[in-house]
């Protein structure tokens, strides 16, 4: 899981300083949406929330190229573009790269803060609004996630247990632990209700995983580092034309070399890794096997 401490922040430095004020303010937040706006699973949005003001408020602070709610998707890239941060961490600390390099390929980018404290599926629960809220805004049908860590398992629970699939085109994942984690995972995690779901024979791990790790009608690319594997498997088991999973150092093997907290957190910000993330935006179906990114791109 990330190791950056929660705050929601514009700049990178004060992250530590707004820690506590931050984490308390979007878990107060994320109390009150659940509260409010969760209805019954694969339930139609309720006419009487403003899905749109909602999506604006649970919006990352600090993204200068996320979160324009005027933006409207073009003909290639018709769905918008959810990115959804790890644990400890915050939307404008995992992804200012990834959002100007979305953009800069013509994606509608948003990316949410949510309380990722708590139990997965109400974090699954605040994913949905900000979802319905995105695609309200732009008009657009369905929408593709891009999940780091836990990340990327707070949209699996989404489409899951809310009915979220029928909203989304695809998810691409980052060092996500699909599969049961070793004892460290956990421990490492702290003390909070998400932890105790991070362990090994955990319930949350059974309900994603059976009968199926996929939904029909989403497109998956998993994403990982050799190095994350000790942790939990990142990869994703499903039929061929519908997932696709890729280790870093299968194409490079001199990239991911950071082990530990440092590699898992910095692959978000990695060239190749978003030269996947593009690619699999930009194709029909997941990650295409025979693509080669360029393993010497410094600059996107």
């Amino acid at each position: 899981m990330g190791r950056f401490r929660l705050g929601r922040v514009a700049v990178v430095a004060v992250v530590a300083v707004c820690a506590a004020a931050g984490l308390a303010a979007l878990v107060l937040l994320a109390d009150t949406l659940v509260r409010q706006a969760a209805g019954p699973s694969g339930a139609p949005p309720s006419p009487e929330i403003d899905y749109i003001a909602e999506a604006r408020r649970l919006a990352s602070e600090g993204l200068a190229d996320a979160n324009d709610f005027g933006c409207r998707p073009r003909e290639a890239a018709p769905y918008p573009v959810v990115l959804v941060h790890g644990a400890r961490s915050t939307g404008a600390v995992t992804w200012p790269v990834a959002a100007a390099y979305l953009d800069k390929q013509g994606y509608c980018v948003f990316a949410l803060d949510y309380g990722w404290s708590r139990s997965v599926r109400e974090s699954a629960r605040t994913l949905e609004v900000f979802v319905e809220g995105v695609l309200q805004a732009t008009g657009a049908g369905r929408a593709a996630i891009v999940g780091h860590s836990l990340g990327g398992l707070v949209p699996r629970a989404y489409m899951r247990f809310e009915g979220g699939a029928a909203k989304v085109s695809e998810l691409v994942t980052l060092g996500a632990p699909h599969h049961s984690p070793a004892e460290g995972l956990s421990a490492g995690c702290g003390r909070e209700t998400v932890c105790a779901e991070l362990a090994p024979g955990s319930a949350l791990f059974e309900e994603l995983n059976s009968p199926a790790m996929v939904e029909p009608g989403v497109d998956y690319t998993a994403l990982g580092l050799r190095a994350e594997q000790k942790a939990a498997s990142t990869f994703l088991e499903g039929p061929a034309g519908q997932v696709g999973n890729r280790m870093l150092q299968d194409d490079c093997p001199l990239k991911g070399l950071v082990e530990g907290a440092a590699g898992h957190n910095l692959e978000t910000m990695d060239p190749v890794m978003l030269s996947y993330v593009n690619k699999a935006l930009e194709v029909p179906g997941p990650l295409p096997e025979d693509y080669r990114p360029d393993c010497f791109a410094l600059v996107l």
